[in-house]
């Protein structure tokens, strides 16, 4: 499989988280803080969260959280259907990652397929990518979980999550924090699995994104041939506050420059396996963390395997 240009399927495949890769947020937190305010969305998820912690008996995984605070945005902080909807298309993106997406379907034509693996949910990745003129893009699609906006036994308007692995039966990877949410392990080899039926195995894997989670395919998905693009740094302190597109001057802050906050994950999570004695990734691993740094690396990809 050292060809990029089989004719049988996709040379290269991207495949790219969303929250904090894609857009430069995290969408289950971004959407009720435009109606209910940075601060009441954060210390509701975490005094939900906290409470899950002291109850054996609860429910609360973390998407269940995001449906409770949706909704308070809607049914207390005075928000419509459609404002939920509107709010998901805006969300904060780095242009030059937007740049980069579009270039690789460009230039690489036939031979690339991109996707998205997250775990976050298909109504406001959709709506964001839709508004953006992304969508296109993603030509093998959006693996993740299932959101919808219904109306609750209430009669009151409400957000529903239904879990990714429910469709494998849940899951039991000990790496991925609790068993109802998305591994993207599982997730991947499942997309591996379809494209191999249909004969289309890529030759090579891009892996993009920034979160623990995507430690977990990095280490049991990826091979030799493939990349893991991997994002440094510290998470912006007003990402609730941004929308649409920014250049990476804009999108810096004092706590990115300060180096304080809370780190991007994945790196973090790849050093704690390899300490830990578990595995190390097989793949090469290069780190971003600007537009204009990722930008360059998925040119670099383009330019050596696909010319």
């Amino acid at each position: 499989m050292e060809d990029g240009h089989r004719a049988d399927g996709r040379g290269v495949l991207f495949v790219w988280d969303f929250d904090y890769t894609v857009v430069n947020c995290n969408s289950d937190e971004y959407v009720p803080a435009q109606f209910l305010g940075h601060d009441a969305t954060s210390d509701g998820f975490r005094d939900l969260i906290r409470k899950n912690g002291t109850n054996d008996d609860s429910d609360l995984d973390w998407h269940t959280c995001v449906e409770i605070m949706v909704g308070r945005a809607m049914n207390e902080g005075g928000a419509t259907p459609n404002d939920i909807l509107a709010a998901a298309a805006r969300m904060p993106f780095l242009d030059q990652v937007q740049l980069a997406i579009g270039e690789i379907s460009e230039k690489g034509g036939e031979h690339v397929g991109q996707m998205i693996l997250s775990d976050g949910n298909i109504l406001f990745i959709t709506m964001f990518l839709q508004a953006n003129d992304m969508k296109k893009c993603f030509d093998e699609g959006i693996m993740t979980n299932i959101g919808e906006l219904v109306t609750s036994e209430e009669g009151k308007p409400a957000l529903k999550v239904e879990h990714q692995s429910a469709k494998y039966g849940g899951h039991k990877c000990p790496r991925c924090a609790s068993s109802p949410n998305l591994c993207k392990t599982q997730a991947l080899e499942d997309k591996l699995g379809q494209m191999q039926m249909e004969g289309r195995v890529p030759a090579r894997i891009v892996y993009v994104g920034d979160g623990a989670n995507d430690a977990c395919p990095a280490l049991n998905v990826l091979r030799e041939c493939d990349i893991l693009l991997a994002r440094r740094g510290v998470k912006r302190s007003e990402a609730n506050g941004r929308s649409g597109a920014e250049t990476d001057e804009e999108a810096r802050d004092e706590r990115e420059e300060s180096k304080s906050g809370t780190s991007f994950g994945i790196l973090h999570a790849l050093e704690k396996a390899k300490v830990d004695g578990e595995k190390i990734p097989k793949c090469h691993v290069a780190e971003w963390s600007s537009g204009a740094d990722l930008r360059s690396l998925i040119g670099d990809v383009i330019r050596f395997w696909l010319s």
